[in-house]
């Protein structure tokens, strides 16, 4: 990581900070983010623009990418020149990718600043594993698979109606990536016990609750209905706006996600999943996805989109 020498997230988390305390923790943000400044790191509303420039021009590299990887597919081969530039747009996409990765650091460190008044350490706990799968939604910054240095992300059982703290781990994002009958990468690790301290906005009416409460209020079918409409609104105006959802990306094309909702969903934590802006039914585009398995994980997207969670 640059400037943050903690892992954290969009959502102003910081995460593996069990034994340390708030006051250590964001003073040394501070400092970090401020020594960037003096550096001449853009901040602010200039960060903001160059994420923007960088993702159009992301977007471009990725649209030649499949072409040349559609013309590949249909004619079984491609010319040297042709070759040399699928070599060029990836290099230059992993540069991009590099660069994003620093601006978001960038915006991590801001939200996290911005909300200092009211970001609290939470120990996870039988109680609390709502508010750790609440930030399992974002990506992760700072966390890299030691096996193939894709990032990685927090996983947890998806069978389970309540999840307990052993029930976590890290999981490689190359697990959702299929070549042929083969998963990329299946590497898996334990979480460490620091891993079950985060330092987080505490203010979510999410949070108020304990992790069986917010599962049984989830259960109701009214508070059922009304997320769900929220949800399909929210999927409808991210299309309207040709937008994806910011604060989740996909690890091999580094473009925002989009919300998807399946067409034969079994209930409000079936229904929904966030998709590759390049994926296609039956992996004829990128395979990546991410189901929405939980009620955490649906407050968090709705929270971050619009403001307000499920509470």
């Amino acid at each position: 990581m640059g400037f943050l020498d903690r892992l954290a997230n969009g959502l102003g988390t910081l995460l593996g900070v069990l034994v340390d305390t708030t006051v250590q923790v964001i003073a040394g943000i501070k400092r970090g983010y401020e020594a960037y400044k003096r550096q001449g790191g853009a901040t602010g509303a200039n960060v903001v623009d160059d994420l923007t420039r960088k993702k159009d021009r992301l977007r471009s590299v990725n649209d030649e990418i499949m072409h040349l990887r559609n013309q590949r597919m249909s004619s079984g081969s491609l010319n040297d020149r042709a070759r040399r530039r699928w070599d060029d747009l990836r290099a230059e996409r992993d540069q991009l990718l590099s660069e994003l990765n620093q601006g978001k650091e960038v915006r991590a460190a801001e939200k996290i600043i911005e909300s200092e008044n009211v970001i609290d350490k939470v120990e996870i706990d039988l109680e609390t594993t709502h508010v750790l799968q609440y930030n399992a939604f974002a990506d992760t910054l700072g966390k890299t698979c030691r096996i193939c240095g894709r990032p990685m992300k927090l996983q947890w059982k998806r069978d389970l109606s309540v999840a307990e703290p052993k029930d976590f781990y890290w999981g490689c994002t190359g697990w959702y990536i299929q070549q042929g009958d083969k998963r990329v990468c299946t590497h898996t690790e334990k979480l460490q016990r620091n891993d079950y301290g985060l330092m987080t906005d505490t203010t979510a009416p999410e949070f108020s609750v304990t992790a069986e409460e917010f599962g049984i209020i989830l259960t109701d079918k009214g508070t059922e209905d009304v997320i769900d409409t929220r949800l399909r609104d929210l999927k409808s105006d991210l299309a309207k706006r040709h937008r994806g959802v910011e604060l989740a990306t996909c690890p091999v094309h580094g473009e925002n996600m989009v919300l998807r909702r399946k067409q034969n969903a079994t209930g409000l934590l079936d229904a929904y999943f966030l998709a590759c802006p390049y994926w296609q039914p039956n992996n004829a585009g990128c395979t990546f996805i991410e189901k929405l398995k939980s009620g955490s994980q649906l407050a968090a997207l709705l929270k971050s989109e619009t403001g307000r969670g499920v509470l």
